[in-house]
């Protein structure tokens, strides 16, 4: 197997020169070989954006760190016919590493790719923390293009989404970290990402037979959007052995097809084997207006510290502008499995189900859970809607606990103690076959 070595290419791999061009030398030059490996070894290499090929494995040593440029410029935007980029998610299409139509490709090693994702927020204020609470770093805006509408013109609220203190659409940071689009054959093994900047770690969009194994996302809690892994209109996946810590959803599967250009089904997904912590869904299952979400297993999870656990809230957007990431088709999310699943010290709801009036949804149905074991501040929540109720819902050995926010020694919980939530019941409402089988509430 050819193996280059990005400093037979010019790289300096000492932090502080750029080695953008000579990695992606290396990356060519292993491609127009019939691929192989590239390997970063010794050294801080500073990097804009790099473009994955066919046949290549980008190998990141144990000593070794690649190492995110914090010059928003660095990262230009996606300039393609492949997918239809007006559909970018929070109509940002700047990435950090970029795959396109590839096949065999693959991110290795017991390095790092390390974002300096500090460079691209701003603390908050306790005014805005208090707005917030479990947040502490406010994203900073990018300037404007001539001509372009402002936040509050350019995309409309869901609940408290976009937030003023959020703002999505000219945030200065990349909006992925590494973004893998109509690939084939995908492995992200060993690697460790830590310090995202506020923008998703992984997006695999509308990939066949991907694999996640020991890799690691260590991200600020308390800093927005920084998700973990999202799996959008994908087939054969599996996520295994893996540690996420981040601000936003570790795990989303979605079918958000627009970008695309045609409906994709997201199915035969498998995680398990990994330790979860979120401020906001350690697992998520769609959005707004996604389409097929089917065949999907979740096992074996340590979820702590995190907002929701098992999420499945549909939004919607009643308002003329579309949002950025909002599809065109109607919802269906079936045969769903949750099992052997663990969760401690929770700020909100264990398991969210729920679906927004104006969510074009078709059903959710046929979801199973099984040795469910949950401490949290909240309760399950399954709400369905009048013309359209959650069917076929199981619950086997399983025991939902509630805290205080008091009981639970975070800086956060702390937070959200002084804001006096309710402690809140179980909600089952508008769910059709509801089994209940040595399944336990202790609730305060």
């Amino acid at each position: 197997m050819l193996n280059c070595n990005v400093k037979e290419h010019g790289a300096i791999g000492d932090g502080v020169h750029l080695d953008t061009a000579a990695i992606q030398a290396a990356i060519d030059a292993c491609a127009a070989e019939g691929g192989g490996r590239v390997s970063l070894e010794g050294g801080r290499f500073l990097c804009g954006r790099i473009d994955l090929r066919s046949g290549v494995e980008l190998r990141i040593e144990r000593d070794a760190v690649l190492l995110g440029s914090t010059n928003a410029d660095d990262f230009p935007d996606v300039v393609t016919d492949f997918w239809d980029t007006e559909y970018a998610p929070r109509f940002n299409q700047r990435c950090f590493i970029y795959a396109e139509n590839c096949e065999d490709v693959a991110i290795t090693g017991r390095g790092a790719i390390d974002c300096q994702g500090w460079a691209y927020v701003d603390p908050m204020t306790e005014e805005q923390q208090a707005q917030r609470p479990l947040m502490s770093f406010v994203r900073k805006p990018r300037p404007l293009p001539e001509g372009s509408a402002p936040l509050s013109e350019a995309t409309t609220m869901v609940g408290s989404y976009p937030h003023p203190l959020d703002p999505r659409n000219t945030s200065l940071a990349p909006a992925r970290v590494v973004m893998m689009i109509g690939c084939k054959n995908v492995l992200v093994e060993d690697v460790t990402m830590r310090n995202q900047p506020a923008g998703w770690s992984y997006w695999i969009c509308g990939c066949y037979n991907v694999h996640f194994h020991r890799a690691q996302i260590l991200a600020a809690v308390d800093m927005p959007n920084n998700d973990g892994i999202h799996i959008n209109c994908c087939q054969n996946v599996t996520v295994s052995d893996c540690n996420i810590t981040c601000g936003d959803d570790c795990i989303v599967v979605r079918a958000y097809s627009a970008p695309l250009g045609r409906n994709t089904v997201c199915e035969k997904v498998a995680v398990t084997n990994c330790n979860l912590t979120s401020h906001t869904c350690a697992v998520r299952i769609g959005w707004i207006n996604d389409g097929v979400m089917r065949d999907c297993t979740f096992s074996n999870l340590n979820i702590t510290e995190s907002n929701c656990g098992l999420c499945m809230y549909l939004p919607a957007n009643p308002a003329k502008a579309r949002m950025s990431d909002q599809g065109f088709e109607a919802t269906l999310i079936e045969n769903i499995s949750f099992s052997g699943i663990t969760m401690d010290r929770g700020y909100g709801a264990p398991i969210r189900i729920e679906i927004d009036p104006d969510n074009l949804c078709t059903a959710i149905r046929h979801i199973y859970f099984s040795g469910i074991h949950a401490r949290t501040a909240g309760m399950p929540v399954i709400c369905g809607r009048e013309d359209c109720h959650v069917q076929n819902v199981y619950f086997n050995d399983c025991h939902f606990a509630q805290l205080r926010h008091g009981d639970i020694p975070t800086e956060f919980a702390a937070r959200l103690a002084k804001l006096r939530c309710p402690t809140q019941e179980p909600v089952f409402r508008r769910v059709d076959n509801l089994y209940l089988n040595s399944t336990f509430f202790t609730i305060l």
